[in-house]
């Protein structure tokens, strides 16, 4: 999509974005939050009580992300495009967290006591109730009961009970760094304002190294959050980007609504190896043509899809819907062998299933851990709720949250890259790209597989959704997303993230 088309679709986007953000504050649309209340079904909670109003955070942020958009247009940036890339994506991983917590800041107890408490919250997020216990304090055998703890976890750690062993295992260790390193407990004790131990309600489980290991990973998945706009501007370039587009498609990932506002949660963690995979398998087969397998972009794509499937039993949907989408458009190419392509996509599974199925070696299970903990998903979230109440509310959901500008930009472009498919015309690699994320997102949801809670859940596929929004046809040939068309599309978002955040209780 040529910067015509893409100027042509810039008013109604600001329309839509604008009546949203008029109709969210006073609640006059109360099904934009979902259909009911868990349980059993899902609905986002309307603010009663004001946000601390500490805005500045949040906006200084925002507006230096901006910046950044900005600065991609200048003259200065255009005779050093890989610098200028290079420095876009360093300062976007590092104003990314800033924002997400200047975010949570809104919040009546200010951000990182905020993060404290969600990440410590039993039934919010159990991962850390866990890791703290009894039965991860020795990490090697809490592989090998994994399988036989997770019934009994559905009662007392429902998170956990869902989920591969990563996530426990991740606090786990940094819990044993803060225990090891008192300098590091200290650091992060006192850069959170944090008393070692709270005078008021203090719990066996809440030690010292305890609050620095919940405030230090909380932290630490915003990190890695950001971290997701460097495989993205990787996969682009892959593409035909230039330089300086494709840092502008890796910055705009620190705009999306979903990503900034559910802070600690992995599903933010999942989106980075997902990305990783998805921008490998990219690179891969960018050549277009039958040469010798490229192994080293196969393992990398492998073994970060081997970390997804660590952390999430959802992340086999995702890695198939990504991975489809990049290696779709190398298919658009008259030298490419298809053979090749396919070739290179079973490799990267095969590692994948090799690196989740490693842990076995230590007497974990991990087959037995995945039947159990789905049969318990499908039993406590999936069957108690409406199946074709949630064909709707799921979507809603996820374009809300991937921001309702590049949902409006992805169904937009899809149906006019379907129409060029369909019709036997001229089609190109983002064409192909924008159809195998459509397709993939019809048969996620159709599936029935999830239902409420999407904003949150599907955040590892919003990388592949934003490069379905934003790539044009032929990235080689056509001009990418601009400097102005990007801008405006990064203040809706940010616009979007703020009001959500003010009156609505996420996550």
């Amino acid at each position: 999509m040529g910067r015509g088309g893409a100027r042509g679709e810039m008013p109604l986007l600001l329309v839509t974005t604008v009546l949203l953000i008029a109709v969210v504050p006073g609640d006059r649309l109360p099904f934009l939050r979902g259909p009911a209340p868990y349980p059993p079904e899902w609905q986002w909670e309307y603010r009663n009580e004001p946000t601390s109003g500490h805005f500045l955070p949040a906006l200084a942020a925002g507006s230096a992300l901006l910046l950044l958009l900005a600065a991609s247009g200048s003259r200065a940036a255009r005779r050093h495009p890989r610098l200028t890339a290079t420095l876009m994506l360093a300062g976007a991983s590092g104003l990314g967290p800033a924002l997400q917590l200047g975010l949570l800041d809104l919040e009546p107890g200010r951000a990182l006591p905020t993060l404290f408490a969600r990440a410590v919250y039993r039934t919010g997020s159990s991962f850390y109730t866990l890791a703290v216990s009894d039965e991860a304090h020795d990490p090697v055998e809490f592989l090998r009961r994994h399988a036989d703890l997770l019934p009994r976890l559905q009662k007392t750690a429902k998170h956990a009970a869902t989920h591969p062993p990563g996530p426990v295992l991740y606090y786990r260790a940094l819990l044993g760094l803060c225990e090891s390193s008192a300098p590091v407990r200290k650091l992060v004790l006192a850069a959170a304002d944090m008393e070692p131990v709270n005078p008021h309600r203090p719990r066996p489980s809440h030690s010292p190294a305890g609050r620095a290991a919940a405030v230090l990973g909380g932290a630490l998945i915003a990190v890695l959050c950001a971290g997701v706009a460097w495989p993205l501007a990787w996969w682009a370039h892959s593409l035909g980007c230039d330089p300086l587009a494709a840092a502008r498609v890796g910055v705009l990932w620190n705009l999306v609504p979903g990503p900034l506002l559910v802070l600690p949660m992995f599903d933010q963690v999942l989106a980075l190896p997902v990305a990783v995979a998805a921008a490998a398998l990219a690179a891969a087969v960018s050549r277009g043509d039958a040469r010798p397998v490229r192994w080293p972009l196969v393992l990398l794509a492998g073994v970060a899809g081997g970390v997804a499937l660590f952390f999430s039993y959802g992340a086999p949907a995702f890695l198939a819907i990504s991975g489809l989408a990049a290696i779709a458009p190398a298919l658009s190419r008259r030298r490419t062998s298809s053979r090749s392509t396919v070739t290179t996509a079973l490799l990267a599974a095969a590692v994948s299933a090799i690196v989740f199925l490693l842990p076995a070696a230590f007497g974990h299970h991990p087959l037995v851990s995945a039947r159990t903990a789905l049969a318990i998903h499908r039993d406590a979230y999936t069957l108690p709720r409406s199946y074709p109440l949630w064909l709707f509310f799921n979507l809603l959901d996820l374009a809300l949250f991937v921001g309702v500008p590049l949902a409006l930009l992805l169904a937009l472009r899809s149906v006019r890259s379907g129409s060029k498919v369909w019709s036997g015309g001229k089609y190109a690699a983002g064409d192909l790209l924008r159809l195998a994320v459509a397709a993939g997102l019809a048969l996620l949801l159709f599936s029935g597989q999830t239902r409420g809670e999407v904003g949150r859940i599907w955040i590892p596929l919003m990388p592949a959704m934003l490069m379905g929004a934003l790539m044009p046809s032929d990235p080689s040939r056509e001009e990418a997303f601009g400097v102005g068309e990007s801008l405006a599309v990064g203040a809706m978002l940010l616009t979007l993230a703020l009001v959500f955040r003010t009156w609505w209780r996420i996550p």
